[in-house]
């Protein structure tokens, strides 16, 4: 019997690499090594500078000193654990109860795939957070206001000016990790990490442009969209990479099946460990978590959870243990996690041939029989942890750091002689001496060598002088600003402003 779905898990899960457009023969070089494709993406990622980096960027609580809360590193490590697990239950179940769609020879690269897919869904994001994101789209609307600098966008890119100022107005995380893994790690080419076409594809939580994407909650509605029209996936820079991935996985214009199970590992990770971060920082306390859990557990198995934890901490407030709130959250996360994770699979195996079809375009978690306690964990979080004054002045701080690293440099990079243009087809990397002695200049030069280089090398598109347009010194600029950590940013911050040397 035949698989009858759109999308067939053998394309799905393709090794191709954009560089030389095929699966890479590991064993040519090495006989002995049998890993599959996606265990080879997560070896190049696991050693990178950039996965490195997560350490010092905040997942809720930023420029935190505390050694137990989340970073965007160990937010990273939880959901590419978590979402190994979810796909190991997928693929094992799926190659014994759907063998002509998930053949015996795919289990083990689903849930492969599903770690390097956890382990990078965040890395583009910048410093602090969603916070940083907003103030990245907020400098550009307000710079975009001026027409002089809408016309240099366009100059040359006529038919993508529009595409172009919506990738910064809109700017996103989930864009930015697309562009880093498939151009900004300059180690041998403009390939950057040169990763199978089913990792790149799995974290395309937002298949669209920054023109088609984007549409609030109202706007779905009436136009019967699903929810990877909320945001935007790819720069207009990186297109026609996207548009590779799109013909190699086979994903047509739709998710790829394994972004549905990211997501809800996401979800499942942050969710239940944002309470535990918010009652070791006292944002939390027995009686606001107790309320929120009664007003959303209804079900018998929801309402086992809440007398767990009512249970857990009764017992500890009894041996009398300093840690009981800490402990019973703990112990309260451990199964709510399993609770969600369960209804995950279950929904996603139910859902299969609707996902395969591209017939389903919503979150997993809210279609599962753990959706309410998603919710309460979401009540929890907006109403309790997020509003805390020590995070609202410490995201305060960031955007305001983010914003004047902007300030600084896109005014050098929207100088207008920043090559030596006489000399720019013999040496590209040649600056312009007066530019070079110039404030904008020495800034200028504070860009990563990394980002100049590929930019320089490897433009989108040039102006009629022969030097990058200004949408890829833009994206320079956004590629350096998102780069750095949390800590990097303030103290760079603090030097160019002459607070701090």
């Amino acid at each position: 019997m035949q698989n009858s779905t759109l999308m067939q898990w053998e394309q799905l899960l393709s090794g191709v690499r954009l560089r030389d457009r095929q699966v890479k023969d590991r064993t040519k070089d090495n006989e002995y090594d049998l890993r599959n494709d996606f265990d080879d993406d997560y070896s190049r990622l696991i050693i990178s500078s950039a996965v490195r980096r997560l350490q010092d960027k905040a997942q809720v609580f930023p420029l935190d000193n505390s050694d137990f809360v989340r970073t965007r590193l160990t937010h990273s490590h939880e959901v590419a654990t978590i979402g190994r697990s979810l796909g190991i239950s997928v693929e094992k179940y799926l190659s014994k109860r759907k063998p002509q769609a998930f053949k015996e020879e795919s289990v083990g690269k689903l849930s492969a795939l599903l770690a390097v897919a956890g382990l990078v869904h965040d890395l583009g994001n910048p410093p602090f957070g969603h916070f940083g994101e907003a103030a990245i789209q907020a400098f550009f609307r307000d710079w975009f206001e001026n027409e002089k600098n809408l016309r240099q966008l366009a100059e040359g890119n006529s038919q993508y000016a529009k595409q172009m100022q919506a990738d910064f107005e809109h700017f996103e995380g989930n864009a930015q990790s697309f562009r880093l893994l498939t151009k900004l790690n300059g180690l041998v080419d403009e390939y950057s990490y040169n990763l199978s076409a089913a990792s790149l594809a799995s974290i395309l939580k937002y298949p669209r442009s920054s023109l088609e994407g984007n549409k609030s909650r109202a706007e779905r509605k009436a136009q019967n969209l699903g929810v990877s029209y909320k945001k935007f996936g790819y720069m207009t820079s990186e297109q026609e990479r996207f548009e590779l991935v799109r013909q190699y996985t086979g994903i047509m214009d739709k998710r790829h099946p394994v972004t549905f199970l990211l997501e809800a590992a996401d979800d499942i990770a942050y969710s239940a460990a944002d309470i535990e971060d918010g009652c070791k920082k006292k944002v939390l306390d027995y009686s606001i978590i107790t309320d929120v859990f009664a007003e959303f557990f209804k079900t018998e198995d929801d309402r086992k959870l809440l007398d767990s934890f009512v249970s857990d901490f009764k017992q500890n407030t009894e041996e009398r243990r300093s840690d009981r709130l800490d402990n019973a959250v703990q112990k309260l996360r451990i199964k709510a996690q399993g609770a969600m994770i369960h209804g995950v699979v279950e929904s996603f195996l139910k859902l299969h041939d609707r996902i395969l079809n591209g017939d389903f375009d919503e979150e997993i978690l809210e279609n599962s029989s753990a959706a309410k306690v998603r919710e309460a964990f979401r009540a929890l979080a907006e109403n309790y942890i997020f509003p805390n004054r020590d995070i609202i002045t410490r995201e305060l701080v960031g955007g305001k750091v983010i914003r004047g690293l902007l300030e600084i440099f896109v005014c050098s990079v929207s100088a207008d002689s920043i090559y030596q243009l006489a000399e720019l087809e013999k040496n590209i990397f040649k600056i312009n001496d007066e530019f070079a002695y110039s404030e904008k200049g020495k800034n200028f030069m504070l860009i990563s060598d990394n980002y100049r280089y590929l930019m320089q090398r490897y433009p989108f598109s040039l102006q009629v002088d022969k030097q990058p347009s200004l949408y890829d010194r833009l994206l320079l600029v956004t590629d350096f600003v998102c780069g750095m950590t949390d800590t990097y940013a303030l103290e760079l911050y603090q030097k160019l402003s002459g607070i701090k040397l």
